[in-house]
């Protein structure tokens, strides 16, 4: 199959299977008490004049990494907010966490605002010009250059309320706090809030991670990098290989955690992540090949997409493999192929990589049933 053919298959399909963590029951749980006293939030009133001038010294991280979600507003929605700040109208407080490595202000709530100001303000080349306007329609057509000084005067003082989580306050409690405030607009996904929460060298290295041929080979290409999709199955491969006893049930934040303990590993305890990855999707992708990471219930079955629970199950176990064990399973790939038909046809197996994939019980069962089946194969 060509890479056209591959793309336009993508277009046909739907590429990655909409997975239910939680059964259908809540999607908010606590699994590590916090104490609230570690709360420690520096509430603000300023003016907007006080933001753009942060910006534009760059110590407000925008980071390019983001600039995909930020574009999610179109040149409407950012002139009507440029609208209604020229009309004086208060805006949402906006909501920042302090990054200890950078010393810069990550972005938590306020995004497509804060770009939607610098688009109109401080963007030089093919500033926002405004459109769609409600109110004030002689300002239709009209850059931030063309405002007279009362209007600039206007935007500049206009008050804001800036809440920063300082950078004493722990991971956990700033990724349930974002969790909390990260609902209204266009809100970050999950492994955009990890990102912005744990930049240094994790974000990176998952970065490069998700952009390895390997990887997109075993996905079929079919995984985007769109809203960090890509990177999120990186994440999860990483937080399983390196700590799946850790799991208590809570996936976002056992993620979140994993993240943080990448970043404060030695660049050789790194390579060792990627080298381990680098060789589970390329054994995964020999055996199983464009049907790498998809529920198969018989030989004839139509192509599935790619199932989240079945990629970390698949791939953590054949990584936690050594390179012997990996090419004893190669060779029986046949076979590892039928009993792996025989797994999606058990009840409770099939059950774990598709209902409450994120609970605890499943997690270790879909874990604990390929691990034996692997060792039954490697055995032949």
């Amino acid at each position: 199959m060509s890479m056209d053919d591959i793309k336009k298959q993508d277009h046909l399909e739907v590429e990655v299977e909409v997975e239910d963590l939680n059964g259908g029951g809540s999607t908010e749980s606590i699994t590590k008490p916090f104490n609230p006293n570690e709360i420690d939030v520096d509430i603000s009133t300023v003016n907007l004049g006080s933001l753009i001038e942060q910006l534009e010294n760059d110590e407000i991280d925008l980071q390019p990494d983001f600039q995909r979600a930020a574009d999610v507003w179109d040149n409407v929605k950012k002139s009507r907010l440029i609208e209604s700040i020229l009309l004086g109208l208060p805006l949402p407080s906006f909501y920042f966490s302090e990054d200890p490595r950078s010393q810069k202000l990550s972005i938590i709530d306020g995004l497509q605002r804060i770009c939607a100001i610098r688009d109109f303000i401080l963007k030089k080349n093919g500033p926002l010009k405004l459109e769609g306007l409600q109110f004030l329609k002689n300002f239709e057509g009209m850059t931030y250059s063309q405002l007279a000084r009362p209007e600039v005067k206007r935007i500049k003082s206009l008050k804001i309320t800036m809440n920063t989580l300082r950078k004493g306050t722990p991971l956990d409690v700033k990724y349930i706090i974002f969790q909390r405030v990260n609902t209204a607009g266009e809100p970050l996904t999950p492994q955009e809030m990890r990102h912005a929460l744990n930049q240094g060298p994790a974000a990176e290295f998952i970065k490069e991670l998700a952009n390895m041929e390997s990887f997109k080979k075993a996905t079929n290409y079919s995984v985007k990098s769109k809203r960090m999709q890509d990177r999120d199955f990186v994440n999860r491969f990483i937080a399983f290989f390196i700590g799946y006893q850790d799991y208590m049930g809570d996936l976002d934040m056992f993620l979140n955690d994993k993240m943080g303990e990448l970043n404060k590993m030695t660049p050789t305890q790194r390579n060792d992540i990627r080298v381990s990855f680098d060789k589970a999707m390329k054994c995964c992708y020999q055996i199983f090949k464009n049907d790498t990471f998809r529920k198969r219930y018989s030989v004839t079955d139509k192509r599935k997409p790619i199932s989240k629970s079945v990629y970390d199950t698949l791939s953590v176990n054949i990584a936690w493999l050594s390179d012997e064990e990996q090419l004893m399973l190669l060779k029986n790939a046949e076979a590892f192929k039928t009993g792996m038909i025989r797994l999606f046809n058990d009840e409770r197996f099939n059950f774990s990589i598709s209902t409450g994939t994120g609970q605890k019980y499943n997690v270790d069962l879909r874990f604990t049933m390929v691990k034996s089946l692997i060792k039954e194969i490697i055995r032949l």
